[in-house]
């Protein structure tokens, strides 16, 4: 089953609204309610009125393939039951996944990324940010309602894609990388030299996920800073 553009362009254009009316009762309920009577016909909105009116939390960016699956489900005229059997499990999945890769991962990396270009070249650093970031956020909003119509219920296993997993392996060594530039940044007495073993130590701790040694590291960084200022 395909969409058609226009209707495809509707629903991206509601994904953005998804948390305008978000409450401590329901969360993002009322948003993704709207999103699909936009993404649905006139004679299917009652029905998704009485089985949609309550709680939904999720990533916001990630909303979209569940969006996406669920509407193609009200198409094949699937029991309401049977949907919200898959939308009270897809929400949890999605939202983990989402703040793992967005929130954990590229966020912090653009962000220290942003930090050392802007160091040096100014205005660059913010607009780098801005546009590496809105390019990927706008990427699964919309490749999200494309591959939650084209799989279905089957949408859940997109998270095992290769393409989440390069982008979060990605962004953990950029991360660990410009952490590393910043470091020997933020004191001039601090050689560019310093950043080639802050920035292995920093990696490898990362990709290994000791928390406590993530922890002693940036203390003994701290401690480092203001010894040579």
């Amino acid at each position: 089953m395909r969409l058609s553009i226009d209707r495809f362009l509707k629903i991206l254009l509601s994904t953005f609204f998804i948390q305008t009316s978000w409450s401590f009762f329901s969360m993002q309920g009322m948003g993704f309610l709207f999103n699909l009577i936009i993404g649905t016909s006139k004679e299917k909105k009652n029905q998704i009125m009485r089985t949609h009116r309550g709680f939904f939390n999720t990533h916001p960016y990630m909303a979209s393939y569940i969006i996406g699956a669920t509407i193609r489900a009200y198409d094949e005229q699937t029991p309401p039951e049977e949907i919200k059997k898959f939308v009270a499990v897809a929400q949890t999945s999605f939202a983990s996944a989402g703040d793992l890769l967005f929130w954990q991962t590229i966020r912090p990396a653009l962000l220290l990324i942003a930090v050392v270009l802007g160091i040096h070249y100014g205005i660059i650093g913010p607009l780098v940010f801005l546009v590496i970031y809105n390019i990927l956020h706008l990427y699964h909003r919309a490749q999200g309602i494309l591959d939650g119509y084209a799989m279905g219920w089957n949408v859940i296993y997109v998270l095992k894609a290769r393409r989440f997993k390069m982008a979060q392996q990605i962004f953990e060594i950029s991360g660990a990388l410009f952490c590393g530039f910043l470091s020997a940044l933020i004191s001039f007495r601090v050689g560019y030299l310093l950043a080639i073993p802050l920035t292995i130590l920093f990696t490898v701790m990362l990709l290994r996920r000791h928390p406590a040694l993530l922890l002693l590291f940036i203390v003994l960084l701290i401690i480092i800073v203001f010894a040579v200022v």
